[in-house]
């Protein structure tokens, strides 16, 4: 086997020293190599297949160019994943790699890894949940910390969370201008104390709140309730059946039931499709449906496809790698709060029309 192309190797195949290529190979070659010679010394690393000596230079920058992300079920998520796709591919363009712990929600893991991670001298942390949450702590740790998907009160680090309030207001935006007047929203449990981290989530009461924001404008929907039922199909089913069916079991009247639902998220949406089809319902003549999440292999696949807002997961995980990198570089201020809302975009499909 042939050995390891040196950077003294690259300069003799450039005609130039090894000073230059060493300043060219670490980007800090602007005023000091022309851009012919940085053109030879690139062509010439490559034809031999250069790659720098990533520990020599984690030495020499005092970084390990490695980043620690810690979650409590994120990587064991059918659809969460995309944030942590969106970290790996952030950092991986500024040749990073991410070293992943899941706790699969035990939390009392998650110190136990941070401090491991510290050890072993990652340049900062990034924390993310698998549901929106509102945290009373978070992971003890002296290195640069990032939160994904999650926040906590005071803001004393560096946040990105979806803008589940700004969802809430453009489903029932989007219900509004199809024309409907009857709206029920079928929302998930908020916080409980005690409760499982996977339930004990904000997101449901956002949803809520911009949903009701929304409807205060038009006075002809002031008959639009919220009604809490989970964040499960079956939930979201009975939900449904509770707000459609009438006393007889078969469709209540038109006037007495609502002609569109939107769901806390596409599994209880899901379950209010298969409400409506045990009840002999059209979706969307009889009844729109509008989740939330985007929920990968669910909302572009049941029939009707879901009219639904995206949580911008690989946005959220390259959002979070970009404002940990600034701390590491020094251009944010390790401490510096910032919470930062990014859109849930609506995604229109079949399920949402105007009423009959």
């Amino acid at each position: 086997m042939s050995p390891r192309p040196r950077a003294a190797d690259v300069a003799q195949r450039a005609g130039v020293s090894v000073t230059a290529v060493s300043l060219v190979l670490n980007d800090n070659d602007a005023g000091n190599v022309s851009a012919a010679t940085r053109a030879r010394i690139l062509a010439a690393a490559a034809e031999l297949g250069y790659q720098p000596n990533r520990v020599a230079q984690s030495l020499r920058r005092q970084r390990t160019h490695v980043i620690g992300l810690v979650t409590d079920a994120i990587a064991s998520s059918p659809f969460a994943g995309r944030l942590l796709g969106g970290a790996v591919e952030r950092a991986t363009r500024d040749g990073y790699v991410v070293v992943v712990f899941d706790s699969q929600d035990h939390p009392e893991r998650e110190q136990a890894a941070a401090d491991e991670l510290a050890n072993r001298q990652v340049d900062g942390l990034i924390y993310a949940t698998m549901g929106l949450r509102e945290l009373d702590t978070v992971p003890r740790t002296s290195l640069p910390l990032v939160l994904a998907n999650c926040q906590q009160a005071g803001d004393p680090y560096p946040s990105v969370v979806p803008d589940d309030y700004r969802g809430g207001w453009d489903a029932a935006r989007h219900l509004l201008g199809l024309g409907h007047r009857r709206i029920t929203m079928l929302s998930g449990v908020g916080i409980t104390p005690g409760q499982p981290h996977h339930l004990g989530n904000i997101a449901g009461p956002l949803r809520a709140k911009g949903f009701r924001a929304a409807l205060r404008s038009h006075v002809a929907a002031a008959d639009s309730p919220v009604l809490t039922v989970g964040w499960d199909i079956d939930e979201g089913y009975h939900g449904a059946v509770r707000v459609l069916a009438g006393p007889a079991g078969g469709p209540a009247p038109v006037g007495d039931r609502p002609t569109a639902i939107f769901a806390a998220n596409d599994r209880v949406a899901t379950g209010v499709l298969l409400a409506a089809a045990r009840l002999g319902l059209d979706v969307p003549g009889d009844l729109s449906v509008v989740g939330f999440d985007d929920q990968e292999a669910v909302a572009a696949n049941v029939v009707p496809a879901l009219t639904t807002l995206a949580l911008p997961h690989t946005a959220m995980g390259e959002r979070a790698v970009e404002l940990l990198l600034e701390t590491v570089t020094g251009r944010l201020v390790p401490d510096a709060s910032r919470r930062e809302h990014l859109r849930c975009p609506l995604v229109v499909r079949e399920s949402a029309g105007p009423p009959r």
